[in-house]
């Protein structure tokens, strides 16, 4: 069977798959709509609220949500947010940074548990190979959060939240195929009981890839248990491990046919919680998080430079804080962390004719801070969040990050009137300040001033609600490639430079109009500036937004159709000496899930998914130079005991 006739025929499968899917039986619309239009978080605050109960901008990813889409990995499930951008170089296992607000991927957080995973390399955290079995949600706070979480909090933050075992035992399997001789399959296993509870769970992803050299193959596991410890204490521990071996089709030499990168993550920590009194308790954490990067560009025939790039980090963290409430409506945190980030770079470039170019970089930088967090909840309608953070940092010296935000609910109008202001900044990193090619030891941290005002509608009596957020970031020393050539260099050095902004509105809105049947849409206006090179923020569209329309025709079955656009950005391409534009595009997507629940004394549940990207087999770029997948589909099946 030819290529173009096998295709014709798996995209019939895959459209008679949805369609028998879409077909409605009588029914009512599942229990956990209303919990999905107002869940609950803990990453805006630390205290486990609704996110109608917020003076910052917040959005959360349930569960639900992240089974009906089929993601592999976290970035799939990411991409509809308002104010987030997550853009993938390319095929899944490519480069993936989540940016919030116009900010660089440098400045979003990115915890899993709560405890910090930004390398100390490059200042950021690749989401590419992380899993996205093995979460229950995923939190995203927008603004700056230095003041709850430190350095690199000045955008926003992401929490992925592992998934939280059910009462009882149980235990699961699932396997999923599709285009790209992709395989994606996952396991767990859980238990709870009075004393303790775990869950384990593993993952395997398997593609060719769109392009040639673009294979993927990803191992991982993340496990969590909790144990109580005496009468009024619980001990909770994680441990992540993902092992990926990618193949690199495209890079700074252009169409690459041998390049490719071996990544190893590995998270291990824990948290002890005692009651002191009924008013006070103390948590204690620590973590450790390793990061293995090899990427090697091989020689190749025509072209006269090769490289090969080693990358070890290791971040330790340790925690204490003491939480205070005496009433319902006073909650104080008061706290200490440590940080100590160790990275080791060491490369070696090849330009043939000349003698290689040898890079090692070792260094260690240490964080310690100290925190106040007050949190005011005048009953269900009225808060206020009041909260600083002092660091004290060996290579940037002492930073003070105050954040200050009140909401407040009309309850004749059912809406919510909220606004927040926060400080946040960015430690430059170990590579950035002592890289032999481009580092400069002078850097002193990134700043931002974070603004924003909203407003959410949630009709009572109606499955629905409409937000809208005003922002407005003014970021001071951002670290950017200068002009300067220091002596003995070939390169220009990272400076401070100048100011930027990026203002906007972000708005989003999710309407069952009918018990089986609802639409949602996201909507995000970005506009950015870089005062010093006079042009838009490098990698941010200014448009972007998703329609779609839900579909719960039965108890059983659930279905998206997704319409998203996006418009043009600003980027730089893998070979690119100026930046260019990278045109807008859109594209529509398909979720199907039908599910059997206590289909026998042994079988808890048995699922069927399935999901077609690209329905409309659109070309599209999402970075510069990196084409994305055309038509593509995945069907897969669950089974529960």
């Amino acid at each position: 069977m030819g290529r173009a006739k096998a295709g014709r025929t798996w995209k019939g499968i895959a459209a008679a798959f949805l369609a028998a899917a879409a077909v409605g039986l009588p029914g009512a619309v599942r229990a956990e709509e209303a919990t999905r239009l107002d869940p609950i978080v803990v990453t805006a605050t630390r205290i486990e609220q609704k996110v109608s109960e917020q003076a910052s901008s917040v959005s959360v990813v349930t569960r639900e949500e992240i089974e009906l889409r089929s993601g592999a990995v976290t970035g799939d499930v990411l991409k509809n947010l308002p104010g987030v951008d997550v853009q993938r170089s390319g095929s899944p296992g490519n480069l993936e940074n989540v940016k919030i607000r116009g900010g660089k991927g440098t400045h979003t957080l990115i915890m899993i548990d709560g405890f910090p995973l930004n390398s100390p390399s490059g200042g950021e955290f690749d989401i590419s190979s992380l899993p996205v079995s093995g979460f229950d949600r995923m939190e995203v706070v927008r603004g700056a959060q230095s003041a709850l979480y430190g350095s690199n909090a000045m955008s926003g933050v992401v929490n992925f939240l592992p998934r939280k075992p059910e009462e009882g035992k149980a235990a699961a399997v699932g396997i999923a195929g599709g285009s790209f001789n992709t395989v994606n399959g996952n396991a767990y296993t859980q238990g709870k009981g009075k004393r303790g509870s775990f869950h384990a769970g593993f993952g395997k992803i398997e593609s060719s890839g769109i392009l040639h050299n673009d294979d993927l193959s990803l191992n991982s596991f993340i496990g969590v248990g909790d144990l109580a410890v005496g009468t009024f204490g619980r001990i909770h521990g994680i441990v992540l491990t993902t092992d990926e071996r990618k193949g690199i089709p495209i890079d700074d030499r252009g169409i690459d046919p041998v390049a490719h990168k071996a990544r190893r993550d590995f998270l291990a920590g824990a948290r002890w919680e005692f009651s002191l009194s009924r008013a006070a308790t103390l948590t204690v954490s620590g973590a450790e998080f390793d990061e293995f990067l090899h990427v090697e560009e091989p020689p190749i025939p025509g072209v006269a430079s090769s490289s090969d790039f080693l990358v070890k980090t290791r971040k330790t963290t340790g925690r204490a804080e003491v939480r205070y409430s005496t009433t319902p409506v006073s909650t104080t945190f008061l706290g200490v962390e440590y940080v100590k980030d160790r990275a080791q770079n060491d490369a070696v470039f090849r330009f043939s004719p000349f003698p290689d170019f040898v890079i090692n970089v070792s260094a260690p930088t240490i964080n310690r801070s100290a925190f106040v967090q007050e949190e005011l909840r005048f009953g269900k309608h009225d808060g206020v969040s009041l909260g600083l953070r002092v660091d004290e940092n060996t290579e940037a010296g002492t930073k003070w990050n105050p954040k200050a935000g009140v909401f407040h609910e009309f309850g004749r109008i059912d809406t919510t009137v909220r606004a927040a202001y926060g400080k946040g900044f960015r430690i430059p990193t170990i590579v950035e300040k002592f890289d032999p090619t481009s580092g400069n030891p002078g850097l002193s941290p990134e700043t931002v001033d974070s603004y924003e005002a909203g407003a959410d509608w949630r009709p009572r009596g109606r499955k629905a609600v409409v937000s809208a957020t005003f922002f407005y970031q003014q970021f001071k020393g951002l670290i950017q490639t200068g002009t300067n050539i220091p002596p003995g260099r070939f390169f220009p050095e990272l400076e401070n430079v100048g100011s930027a902004f990026s203002r906007g509105v972000e708005a989003g809105s999710t309407w069952w109009f009918h018990p089986r049947a609802g639409t949602s849409v996201s909507y995000t206006y970005s506009d950015t500036w870089d005062a010093k090179n006079q042009r838009r923020i490098l990698g941010i569209p200014r448009q972007r937004g998703t329609v779609s329309l839900l579909f719960a025709p039965t108890p059983r079955l659930e279905a998206h159709v997704d319409w998203r656009i996006e418009s043009d950005q600003l980027d730089f391409g893998p070979t690119d000496i100026v930046a260019g534009r990278r045109p807008g595009y859109a594209r529509v997507d398909a979720f199907a899930r039908y599910r059997w629940e206590s289909v026998s004394t042994d079988v808890r549940e048995i699922a069927l998914t399935g999901k077609v990207q690209n329905l409309l087999n659109r070309e599209y770029e999402e970075r510069k130079g990196f084409p994305a997948p055309g038509f593509n589909f995945l069907l897969g099946a669950e089974l529960k005991i």
